[in-house]
Protein backbone atom coordinates (compact mmCIF):
# COMPACT_ATOMS: atom_id res chain seq x y z
CA UNK A 1 0.00 0.00 0.00
CA UNK A 2 2.53 2.46 0.60
CA UNK A 3 4.61 1.49 -2.47
CA UNK A 4 1.30 2.27 -4.24
CA UNK A 5 0.88 5.91 -2.37
CA UNK A 6 4.92 6.69 -3.16
CA UNK A 7 4.38 6.15 -6.77
CA UNK A 8 1.55 8.35 -6.88
CA UNK A 9 3.14 11.38 -4.79
CA UNK A 10 6.44 10.63 -7.04
CA UNK A 11 3.99 10.32 -10.32
CA UNK A 12 2.63 13.60 -9.51
CA UNK A 13 5.38 15.26 -8.55
CA UNK A 14 6.90 14.28 -12.11
CA UNK A 15 4.16 15.99 -13.80
CA UNK A 16 4.25 19.04 -11.41
CA UNK A 17 7.47 19.70 -12.41
CA UNK A 18 7.08 18.61 -16.47
CA UNK A 19 3.93 21.24 -16.23
CA UNK A 20 6.59 23.77 -14.68
CA UNK A 21 9.07 23.50 -17.04
CA UNK A 22 6.91 23.76 -20.03
CA UNK A 23 4.78 26.76 -18.84
CA UNK A 24 8.44 28.67 -18.18
CA UNK A 25 9.61 27.49 -21.87
CA UNK A 26 6.43 29.12 -23.54
CA UNK A 27 6.47 32.73 -24.43
CA UNK A 28 3.80 35.05 -23.39
CA UNK A 29 1.97 36.75 -26.40
CA UNK A 30 3.40 39.84 -25.06
CA UNK A 31 7.04 38.19 -24.70
CA UNK A 32 6.71 36.91 -28.03
CA UNK A 33 5.46 40.44 -29.44
CA UNK A 34 8.18 42.14 -27.65
CA UNK A 35 10.82 39.32 -29.73
CA UNK A 36 9.52 40.44 -32.79
CA UNK A 37 9.70 44.16 -32.48
CA UNK A 38 13.72 43.26 -31.12
CA UNK A 39 14.00 41.17 -34.59
CA UNK A 40 11.98 43.73 -36.36
CA UNK A 41 14.39 47.01 -35.21
CA UNK A 42 17.28 44.66 -35.82
CA UNK A 43 16.56 44.13 -39.34
CA UNK A 44 16.01 47.72 -39.71
CA UNK A 45 19.18 49.00 -38.25
CA UNK A 46 21.23 45.93 -40.64
CA UNK A 47 19.03 48.15 -43.49
CA UNK A 48 19.83 51.32 -42.50
CA UNK A 49 23.86 49.93 -42.73
CA UNK A 50 23.65 48.82 -46.03
CA UNK A 51 21.54 52.41 -46.68
CA UNK A 52 24.55 54.37 -45.58
CA UNK A 53 27.04 52.04 -47.11
CA UNK A 54 25.47 52.31 -50.16
CA UNK A 55 25.75 56.26 -50.41
CA UNK A 56 28.51 56.51 -48.94
CA UNK A 57 30.33 53.86 -51.39
CA UNK A 58 31.56 52.18 -47.88
CA UNK A 59 31.65 48.09 -49.01
CA UNK A 60 32.41 47.09 -46.20
CA UNK A 61 29.35 48.27 -44.36
CA UNK A 62 27.23 47.01 -47.00
CA UNK A 63 28.46 43.69 -46.45
CA UNK A 64 28.38 44.21 -42.64
CA UNK A 65 24.71 45.14 -43.08
CA UNK A 66 23.95 41.90 -45.54
CA UNK A 67 25.73 39.70 -43.08
CA UNK A 68 23.69 40.76 -40.05
CA UNK A 69 20.40 40.27 -42.25
CA UNK A 70 21.41 36.46 -43.42
CA UNK A 71 22.01 35.54 -39.88
CA UNK A 72 18.67 37.50 -38.52
CA UNK A 73 16.79 35.56 -41.72
CA UNK A 74 18.16 32.40 -40.37
CA UNK A 75 17.56 32.83 -36.82
CA UNK A 76 14.57 29.77 -35.85
CA UNK A 77 12.61 32.73 -34.14
CA UNK A 78 11.90 34.05 -37.67
CA UNK A 79 10.93 31.01 -38.87
CA UNK A 80 8.78 30.17 -36.06
CA UNK A 81 5.16 30.64 -38.44
CA UNK A 82 4.22 27.87 -40.36
CA UNK A 83 2.46 29.60 -43.45
CA UNK A 84 3.86 29.00 -46.50
CA UNK A 85 3.89 32.39 -48.17
CA UNK A 86 5.51 33.73 -45.17
CA UNK A 87 8.27 31.20 -45.28
CA UNK A 88 8.55 32.28 -48.94
CA UNK A 89 9.27 35.86 -47.86
CA UNK A 90 11.69 34.70 -45.19
CA UNK A 91 13.60 32.58 -47.87
CA UNK A 92 13.56 35.32 -50.40
CA UNK A 93 15.18 38.24 -48.03
CA UNK A 94 17.94 35.63 -47.47
CA UNK A 95 18.76 35.11 -50.59
CA UNK A 96 19.01 38.57 -51.20
CA UNK A 97 20.65 39.79 -48.23
CA UNK A 98 23.49 36.56 -49.45
CA UNK A 99 23.37 38.18 -52.76
CA UNK A 100 23.69 41.81 -51.20
CA UNK A 101 26.85 40.28 -49.41
CA UNK A 102 28.11 38.98 -52.42
CA UNK A 103 27.91 42.59 -55.10
CA UNK A 104 29.77 44.55 -51.79
CA UNK A 105 32.56 41.76 -51.88
CA UNK A 106 32.88 42.49 -55.78
CA UNK A 107 32.14 46.24 -55.32
CA UNK A 108 29.65 46.30 -57.00
CA UNK A 109 27.63 49.43 -56.60
CA UNK A 110 25.39 49.28 -58.74
CA UNK A 111 24.61 45.31 -58.32
CA UNK A 112 24.10 46.45 -54.69
CA UNK A 113 22.07 48.86 -55.20
CA UNK A 114 19.60 46.60 -57.10
CA UNK A 115 19.10 43.93 -55.14
CA UNK A 116 18.90 46.13 -52.18
CA UNK A 117 15.73 47.70 -54.17
CA UNK A 118 14.83 44.19 -54.28
CA UNK A 119 14.89 42.90 -51.08
CA UNK A 120 12.83 46.30 -50.31
CA UNK A 121 10.33 45.25 -52.21
CA UNK A 122 10.58 41.71 -50.46
CA UNK A 123 10.09 43.56 -46.75
CA UNK A 124 7.23 45.55 -48.50
CA UNK A 125 5.27 42.43 -49.80
CA UNK A 126 6.07 40.28 -46.89
CA UNK A 127 4.72 43.29 -44.03
CA UNK A 128 1.71 43.78 -46.33
CA UNK A 129 1.13 39.75 -46.07
CA UNK A 130 1.64 39.82 -42.20
CA UNK A 131 -0.28 42.80 -42.14
CA UNK A 132 -3.68 42.04 -44.21
CA UNK A 133 -3.84 38.12 -44.44
CA UNK A 134 -1.98 36.75 -41.23
CA UNK A 135 -3.11 39.08 -38.55
CA UNK A 136 -7.24 38.64 -39.96
CA UNK A 137 -6.61 35.16 -40.45
CA UNK A 138 -4.94 34.55 -36.85
CA UNK A 139 -8.00 36.03 -35.07
CA UNK A 140 -11.38 34.70 -35.61
CA UNK A 141 -13.00 36.94 -33.77
CA UNK A 142 -12.34 40.08 -35.94
CA UNK A 143 -13.47 38.34 -39.16
CA UNK A 144 -15.16 35.58 -40.15
CA UNK A 145 -14.62 33.64 -43.46
CA UNK A 146 -17.48 32.89 -45.37
CA UNK A 147 -16.74 30.13 -48.45
CA UNK A 148 -17.85 31.87 -51.71
CA UNK A 149 -19.92 28.98 -53.41
CA UNK A 150 -18.01 28.03 -57.13
CA UNK A 151 -20.95 27.35 -58.43
CA UNK A 152 -24.38 28.22 -58.98
CA UNK A 153 -26.55 27.28 -55.99
CA UNK A 154 -30.28 27.00 -56.86
CA UNK A 155 -32.49 29.35 -55.45
CA UNK A 156 -36.26 28.57 -54.68
CA UNK A 157 -38.17 31.75 -54.30
CA UNK A 158 -42.14 32.34 -55.45
CA UNK A 159 -42.88 32.46 -58.89
CA UNK A 160 -43.49 36.01 -59.67
CA UNK A 161 -40.31 37.20 -57.89
CA UNK A 162 -37.12 37.69 -60.30
CA UNK A 163 -33.84 36.03 -59.58
CA UNK A 164 -30.39 37.63 -60.38
CA UNK A 165 -27.61 35.93 -60.94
Amino acid sequence: MFRHYLLIVTGLFVVAGASFAAEKLRMTAAELEDHQSSMMLAKLASSQKITNGLVTKDFEEISQGAKELVSICMATEWAAHKDQIYAHHRIEMQKQAEKLEQMARQKNLEGAAFVYMNSLTTCINCHEYCRDVLRIADDPEKSRVVPIPTHDVEVRLPMDVPVRQ
